[in-house]
């Protein structure tokens, strides 16, 4: 990556982790919940961009970023309804494609496979990010928020400069050519770190044990999530999701394995907290 670039990534980054700590340190559980509306929409935009290819395009996108909207509305007000939403977003979808599909009679299989995108989509970009506001509503709800995205973000950083520092295996060529053994090793590395020195200063009241356990298993998942984005990229020829963050491409791009580990932080909040 070329010095300007490099400087445009790093300074996208500290200031919309300013951004986001500002938020959730300022307005809570609000707060949270803002962050968790906009990075759903976010990445719901630039996935059907990415996906959706017949003439309602335009109308298949209104749908799905109406129906991420009214999701996480109707979750602030009323928590603990996902898996009735869940079940009323899947039947909605599906009724809406079929009286639809009249329109695509020749194109009745492009047609289905944009509804297995949206069911897809729905689960991945409007469901997972609802994890959010849950984590914040555990004991000690905001440390664990915080901790996570420290998590993600320092094993970012250090996959990215221990790769291109001393990567010579190739983690995954097929999906993501630009990824090794050694950067991966070197980012959970980093969320470990990170994890021990959150727990020393910000959070005593977290075992031991909780910070080793918790920055691997999010960490790796966390990695999981970037390759299977980059596994939609590489199947649609895309270098990047969007162009709104400088440096680091589209929402997809920066948030994949944040919402993709959620519910991986969620799960450990509620086993150790």
């Amino acid at each position: 990556m070329k010095q300007t670039e490099l400087k445009k990534r790093v300074l996208t980054g500290v200031i919309g982790g300013a951004v986001l700590l500002s938020l959730i340190i300022l307005a809570g559980r609000i707060g949270v919940a803002f962050i968790a509306v906009i990075l759903s929409l976010g990445m719901l935009y630039e996935f059907t961009e990415m996906v959706f290819g017949l003439g309602d395009k335009s109308e298949k996108r209104f749908v799905l970023l109406g129906t991420g909207w009214l999701v996480a509305f109707f979750n602030f007000w009323i928590p603990r309804v996902e898996y009735q939403l869940l079940l009323i977003v899947f039947i909605g979808l599906f009724c809406y494609f079929l009286f639809t599909a009249e329109r695509h009679k020749s194109q009745l299989d492009v047609h289905f496979q944009e509804l297995m995108f949206s069911l897809f989509a729905a689960l991945y970009l409007i469901f997972f990010p609802l994890f959010f506001p849950l984590l914040a509503d555990t004991a000690n709800g905001m440390k664990w928020t915080i901790l996570f995205l420290f998590i993600v973000w320092m094993g970012d950083t250090g996959a990215y400069f221990v790769g291109k520092k001393y990567g010579q295996r190739k983690l995954y060529p097929l999906i993501s050519p630009k990824k090794t053994i050694e950067g991966a090793l070197g980012g959970l590395g980093a969320s470990l770190v990170v994890s021990i020195i959150f727990k020393l200063i910000f959070f005593r009241s977290l075992s031991f044990g909780a910070t080793f356990i918790v920055p691997i298993l999010v960490g790796i998942v966390s990695q999981v999530g970037d390759l299977c984005e980059s596994f939609l990229k590489r199947a649609y020829h895309r270098k990047d999701s969007g162009a709104i963050l400088p440096g680091h491409g589209g929402f997809l791009d920066r948030f994949d394995g944040v919402v993709f580990s959620l519910p991986v932080i969620y799960a450990c909040a509620r086993l150790f907290s």
